[in-house]
Parts: C-alpha cells; sequence; structure tokens
C-alpha cells in the first residue's frame, strides 16, 4: 500500500509539472505548428465522423455498380476453383492484385499447407445394383449432364463427397439398404421405434435440415457400413421435374444435379486442431484425425430413383415421403421381392492430399486507431463454379472494395483499421479462417471491434443476417439506408413485409450456427460477428437452401438468368458490407446494442424452461437457480452501463474515456469464452451461443447444456452420475462466467474526473496516438522466424 501510494504522489507531481510547463509554454508563447497538429489529433480522436460526415453514406450507395459487380462474378466463375488448385491460386493472386491496384496499404498471400481430400478422376466414385446372375443392372452418375453449352469444363470435379474415405461395401442379396429420412438423430430414433435395424446397412438419405457430416456421424454411430445422400424434389424441384421447369429455365434442380460437400466435423486443418498449420506445427497422423469411418457418396434424384423404387420392407410415415412420384419410400431394409437378388454396392476412391491454401489479407490503415480492427471476410473456393456460394460474396466484396478505394482517393480514411479477407479451403471445414485466427487469437481478442462475414450474397430475394446479439440494432438501423432489392423503398421494409406476411411485428433476429467463416471469430475467439446474405423467399418456397447448392449447375447463368438478373441483390448486399464497415470502423462509441446480449441469454434458459430441461436440471443440481439469478444480475448490469453510456453520449468525451468504454464493450462477449471449450468440443469455447451438437448447420443457446442432456435416459447407472457431475460442473462454469460479465460491466464509467481540458491535454493525446499507430496489424512484415518457417508473406 506504501508504494502504491508513493507511485500515485510520484505520478501526480510528474503530472503537475507537465501541466505546469504547459500552461507556461502555451501562455508565453504562439501556438506552434506543431501544436496545432497536436490539438488536430484531439480533434480527430474526439470526433464521430459517422455522424458529421453523412453525406460518405450517400456516397456509398451510389458507387456501388450492378454492372460491376457482374462483371467482377463473370470473371469469377469462368472456371472452376476447387481449394488447393491452380485455378484458385489464380484467383488469389487477382485479388491480391486487385486490393494494392485500389489503394490499399497491404495486401498479402498468406499460406497454410492443410489436409484436403480428392475424389480420383480416374476411377470414380459408383453405386451399382448388380443381379443374381452378377450383372450391373445400374450404375450412378458421376458428373452432371450437360445442359447449358457453356458449363462444361474438364476440371470439373466429380462427385463425392469430402473426408469420407475410400471403401468398397456391398448389402446382402435382397436386403441391407435402409431410408433414413433426412439422417437426422430423430430420424434415427424413429427407425429404432420402427424396429428397423440400421446396423450393417448402406443407408440412404435426403440432403438438407442439417448438416452433412452429421449425417454421416449419426449414420456411422448407429452401425451402418456405408451412407448415399440425393437432393429429393420436394426439396429441390418443388414445380416439377419436367426439363421445363429445372434448369436451365428455372432455379429448381435437375435430377441429375449432385451436391458435393465436406462431412469433416471440424473447423480447420484435421492435422493441428487449435494450432495454426504452419511450417513448424505439430501435425497427427490422419488416421488419428477426427474424420468419418464409412464411404458416403452423393447422387441425383434420377439415380435415387433407381434405387428408392426397389426398396421394400417397413413403409414409411406418411411426412418421410417425398417427390419421386411412384416410389413408396419404403423404409426396407428388404428390396422388394422381385429384387431378392439384387445387391446394392457403394465404392469410393477418396483420397486425403496436403495442399497448400492461400488466404489474402488486405488492410486500409485507421487514421485514429489503427490498432483497432473492423473485418470482412468471404471465402474464394467452391466446388464448383460457385455463382451463389461463394462468387456471389466474393463479387460483393471486390466491388465494395472498389468503393472504399474510391473513398481513399477522395481524402477519406477511416477511423479505425479495415481488414479483407478471402479465405482459402472454407468448403472443407472453415480451413483458411480457423488457421489464420488460431495463429492470431491473442491479437484479435485484444483488438478486433467486429467481423463481417458475407460467404453467399445472393441466393435469393431476402435478406437474412444472423449474428451476435451486439450486433442486432446496428444491422437492422443500416438496412433502413438501403434501398430495396425488390420494390420496397429500403432493404428494411421489404424485411419488414417478408415478415409481416409470416405473422411477425419485425424482422426475426437469429444467432449464428456454424457453417461460414464467422465460427472462429465467435465461437472460439467471442468476437462479435454478423453473417450477411439474401436467401429464399420461403413464403413462396419453404425450402432449406437454393436448389443448384454445390452442385454443376451453380452457374453464371443461373445466377445471371435465374436468381438476380440485373444484380441488385448483389448491389443491396454491397452496400450494406460498406455500411456496415464504415459504422464501426468512423463511429467514436463503438455502436453495439448491448442491451440484446442478457435478452438472447434469457431467451435461450426460457427455451429450456418450455422444453422441460429446466427441471431436470434442478433435479440434478439444486444450485441450478443460481445462474437464473446472476443473469438477472447481468441484465441490471447492463441496463445501468447502456443508461451511463447514453449520459455520457451528450458529453465532450475525452479520448481516455472513449477508448476505454470501446475497450470495455468490445471484450464482453469473450467474458463468455471456456479457455477449454464445451465439453466434448474443445474448439466451440463460446459457452452461450454456439452451433448445435447435433446440427453444425443451427444455433443453440447455452448448448453445453444440452449436449449434456441429450440422451440421459439410456445412460447406465455410472455413465449417468458421471454425467450429472459433467453438468452440474458445466453451470457452475455458467454462473461463475454470467457473475464475471456483471462485475466487468460494473468497473465502467470510473473515468469523468480525469477529463482534462483539450489544449493541456493535447500533448498527451499526441503520444497516445503515435504508440497506437505502431501497434497496426502488420501484416507485411517479415521477421527471421517468418522467414525460417517458410511464411514471408
Amino acid at each position: 500500500m506504501v508504494s502504491q501510494t508513493i507511485a500515485v504522489a510520484v505520478a501526480t507531481a510528474a503530472l503537475g509539472l507537465l501541466i505546469g510547463g504547459l500552461i507556461g509554454h502555451f501562455g508565453t508563447e504562439t501556438v506552434s505548428d506543431s501544436d496545432k497538429e497536436k490539438i488536430s489529433v484531439m480533434g480527430r480522436l474526439v470526433t464521430d465522423r459517422w455522424k458529421s460526415e453523412e453525406n460518405i453514406n450517400k456516397r456509398i450507395i451510389d458507387l456501388v455498380s450492378t454492372d460491376n459487380l457482374r462483371n467482377n462474378l463473370m470473371e469469377l466463375t469462368k472456371r472452376p476453383h476447387l481449394a488447393g488448385t491452380e485455378r484458385d491460386d489464380q484467383l488469389a493472386i487477382m485479388i491480391q492484385d486487385r486490393f494494392l491496384k485500389l489503394g490499399f496499404d497491404t495486401a498479402d498471400l498468406v499460406p497454410y499447407d492443410v489436409l484436403l481430400s480428392r475424389p480420383n478422376h480416374t476411377k470414380p466414385n459408383l453405386i451399382t445394383l448388380i443381379d443374381g446372375a452378377g450383372k450391373v443392372v445400374f450404375t450412378s452418375a458421376y458428373t452432371e449432364t450437360l445442359l447449358q453449352q457453356d458449363d462444361d469444363d474438364p476440371e470439373f470435379v466429380h462427385a463425392f463427397n469430402a473426408f469420407s474415405p475410400a471403401g468398397d461395401v456391398e448389402s446382402e442379396a435382397g436386403r441391407g439398404v435402409v431410408y433414413a429420412n433426412y439422417a437426422r438423430v430423430e430420424d434415427f430414433d424413429t427407425l429404432e421405434k420402427l424396429n428397423v435395424n440400421v446396423s450393417g446397412c448402406i443407408v440412404i438419405a435426403r440432403y438438407v435440415k442439417i448438416f452433412r457430416g452429421n449425417k454421416l456421424l449419426h449414420a456411422q454411430e448407429r452401425g451402418a457400413k456405408g451412407l448415399i445422400l440425393f437432393s429429393d424434389p420436394e426439396d429441390v424441384a418443388l414445380e416439377g421435374v419436367e426439363p421445363e421447369k429445372v434448369y436451365p429455365n428455372t432455379w429448381w434442380l435437375p435430377g441429375t444435379g449432385m451436391q458435393r460437400g465436406t462431412t469433416y466435423m471440424g473447423s480447420g486443418d484435421p492435422l493441428t486442431p487449435s494450432w495454426p498449420s504452419t511450417a513448424h506445427a505439430y501435425r497427427l497422423k490422419e488416421e488419428d484425425a477426427n474424420l468419418a469411418k464409412i464411404p458416403c457418396q452423393p447422387i441425383g434424384y434420377d439415380n435415387a430413383r433407381a434405387i428408392m423404387e426397389k426398396m421394400g420392407g417397413t413403409p414409411a410415415p406418411g411426412a418421410w415421403k417425398g417427390g419421386l412420384t411412384g416410389v413408396a419410400y419404403n423404409l426396407g431394409p428388404e428390396l422388394l421381392d422381385q429384387y431378392r437378388s439384387y445387391r446394392l454396392r457403394l465404392n469410393t476412391h477418396n483420397s486425403l492430399q496436403v495442399r497448400r491454401s492461400y488466404n489474402v489479407i488486405a488492410t486500409i490503415r485507421g487514421d485514429v486507431e489503427p490498432d483497432r480492427y473492423v473485418l470482412m471476410g468471404n471465402h474464394r473456393d467452391a466446388w464448383g463454379y460457385g455463382a451463389a456460394d461463394p462468387s456471389s460474396g466474393t463479387a460483393q466484396m471486390l466491388e465494395t472494395a472498389r468503393v472504399l478505394g474510391q473513398l481513399i482517393t477522395e481524402g477519406w480514411r477511416p477511423r479505425r483499421t479495415l481488414v479483407l479477407c478471402s479465405w482459402g479451403a472454407e468448403e472443407y471445414g472453415l480451413i483458411g479462417s480457423t488457421e489464420w485466427v488460431e495463429e492470431h487469437v491473442n491479437k484479435l481478442q485484444e483488438r478486433a471491434v467486429m467481423y463481417l462475414n458475407t460467404d453467399t450474397c445472393a441466393s435469393g430475394p431476402i435478406i437474412e443476417v444472423p449474428g451476435s446479439p451486439l450486433l442486432w440494432d446496428p444491422i437492422t438501423m443500416i438496412t433502413q439506408q438501403v434501398p430495396g432489392v425488390r420494390n420496397g423503398a429500403t432493404i428494411y421494409e421489404e424485411w419488414v413485409a417478408f415478415h409481416t406476411m409470416r405473422n411477425k411485428t419485425s424482422p426475426e433476429m437469429e444467432t449464428l450456427g456454424s457453417g461460414s467463416d464467422y465460427a472462429p471469430f465467435s465461437f472460439y475467439c467471442g468476437i462479435p460477428c454478423l453473417d450477411l446474405w439474401f436467401r429464399r423467399d420461403k413464403n413462396k418456397h419453404d425450402i432449406s437452401i437454393y436448389p443448384s447448392y454445390h452442385t454443376g449447375y451453380e452457374t453464371f447463368y443461373m445466377m445471371d438468368k435465374n436468381i438476380d438478373p440485373g444484380f441488385r441483390i448483389h448491389q443491396g448486399c454491397s452496400r450494406i458490407a460498406a455500411l456496415t464497415l464504415r459504422y464501426f470502423a468512423d463511429s467514436v462509441l463503438v455502436p453495439y446494442s448491448l442491451e440484446h446480449l442478457p435478452k438472447a441469454m434469457k431467451d435461450a434458459l426460457d427455451a429450456l424452461r418450455k422444453g422441460g430441461k429446466r427441471d431436470k436440471l434442478i433435479n440434478i443440481y439444486d444450485k441450478y437457480s443460481l445462474l437464473e439469478e446472476s443473469l438477472m444480475n447481468f441484465t441490471d448490469a447492463t441496463a445501468v452501463f447502456v443508461r451511463d453510456l447514453k449520459e455520457k453520449r451528450t458529453e465532450d468525451l475525452d479520448p481516455i474515456t472513449t477508448r476505454a468504454i470501446n475497450d470495455q464493450m468490445m471484450k464482453l462477449e469473450q467474458v463468455f469464452i471456456l479457455p477449454a471449450g464445451l465439453p466434448g468440443r474443445p474448439q466451440i469455447r463460446h459457452a452461450v451461443f454456439a452451433p448445435s451438437q447435433f446440427d453444425s448447420y443451427d444455433a443453440s443457446g447455452f448448448p453445453g447444456i444440452t449436449d449434456l442432456l441429450y440422451n440421459m435416459e439410456t445412460l447406465t447407472d455410472t455413465e449417468r452420475q458421471e454425467r450429472e457431475e459433467q453438468i452440474k460442473r458445466h453451470v457452475s462454469d455458467l454462473t461463475i462466467m454470467m457473475q464475471r460479465a456483471t462485475s466487468f460491466l460494473k468497473t465502467s464509467m470510473s473515468y469523468k474526473e480525469h477529463h482534462f481540458p483539450v489544449v493541456i491535454f493535447s500533448p498527451l493525446i499526441h503520444l497516445f496516438s503515435f504508440f497506437s499507430r505502431q501497434c497496426i496489424f502488420n501484416l507485411d512484415a517479415v521477421d527471421e522466424s517468418s522467414l525460417e518457417s517458410g511464411r514471408a508473406r
């Protein structure tokens, strides 16, 4: 205590000498050019340019060009660009060159050597039916039928499911094939109740509803020896399967379309979990990576018919019957009597390969807080041409970059640093973004303000922006400024109209599931994220995803003629992206909507109550109510913080106070990061909002609780006791984190008494600004260690 008192006294004396000297200096000298610069720095530090320069917003809206967006997409979709291929590398270099020519301060190629998966083009993956005489009576296709002149390319990857192994499995004669609907947990539970045994069988199931990797894992866990996935007409061809009703005449999928995609359940390079795949990184053996153990292959619904129409056994529940006309959708495992000699064979030749994949990381340096980052990212790789996923997002990012570059030439520069990211190898399991985040996790957690993801900008006309509750109000406000992409005055009006037709009073805001490059930022780091895209109109067609998703028909022609003719959806996406970046880069106080965070948490706990899980938790852990009490305290603390913050907005905030408040808000969501990750999921560290264990695409509130409660009634007494102890510990962890968040907010607003006059304080502010400028994320720096590891930029 004595030493602390002495330190305070010394500091006070030094400050007094400084202030006295400054008063003497400014009292006897005219203001020099140097002092004017210091005062100018002070002005920049406290000026809210988002409010004071609203004309820039109109300029952004006017600059975004549909012609540029169309030309961007045409270039990006000329050829397939699978991760780790020559074309993918060419696009990375093109994007890097484009950033530099637009006036970005840096644009770096960042390489990672990662494990990928490939089919064998000389030995295609095949599904065959063999009759009793050993004759092959059916062979599945492995490429789409050419339907549009410009759609063919010799390098287009054969249909396969990445990271599913090579395998050769065969059913018994006349039996051994089971139809499992969408291969969800509840679907396999239904089969079990109907006494349909999956063990030792080949399962056939429909795409959509949940992530394909979960489908394969569920089948594997139930003892299946192989999985076949197909897109059912009920999900991808709602207006009929006749040629005039599908691609290229409409956006609906023809029967030869096959959805490619990964089955990897993790994120990042499978060989370096939780660590970046740099040259010196320790790598697991391939057999120790968390990869599927049984073969899996996608087919089109024309080929699925050839299998499904031969299946007998138990009739399917009514809701399980899809859109294949004349097909009974029987469950199996027996085949119909006339096919009792038939055997089904699934033969795949996929292989694992280490390939180099590049991220492109570009920056526009902030002129006030260069050590604070506002990030936007979009992945570059595609399963084919990728006209919607991801090239519509890439086309948008390039146009947004052009607009930002134009603003720079006109004298604008953001308060905070903008970081634009073109990710590699996302389709295989968010690999490029995850490796980069794992490499820079500490810096990002310290400096990132928010991350905006634009994977698929245009796959339909309806905006959807799930994200951190901290960002719900800001994105709503931005949509109110952007002209509509259909008939509405603004995108917000169109958004409201869509939800009004669904009997909602306002747009629904949702938290994030997994499935794109925001995942490592949100679930590993606790950085507030948004996922911006335009999707199908569920009021017209209640389908899970756009029909051509990950198929050979997701082409420029499809986009130009059927999804976004005129490129107004692309334009709306780019305008929202550019305005969102500027809002978070130029606002003095970071514009989070703090009060939504505890409210979303309460909604998640209320969902547990409605589902009966709360009663189970109380029976297991009598201190569960403390979690709810802690949430109430956090809610109150947030309300006080927001109230005080609104009062301070009316004051002339000094830079130190502003910086302290912003830092505090930036770190708030990180309070809920579990260092060891969720139980059984070390790469998912966000304890409150994270993807569901049983569907990686789906969002889940308090996912650790729902994971641990799952299927408890099937456990042995010993297993149940162990699970209950895990639940007690996890609920205790959540309670402590909630208490930490309350305490974290209560330390705020203690800087008011240190608001010094501008002229006296400006040299200190100049020093603060100088040091912050040295902290910029210098991505193009090359040091000795990076040269040794082969990671020179």
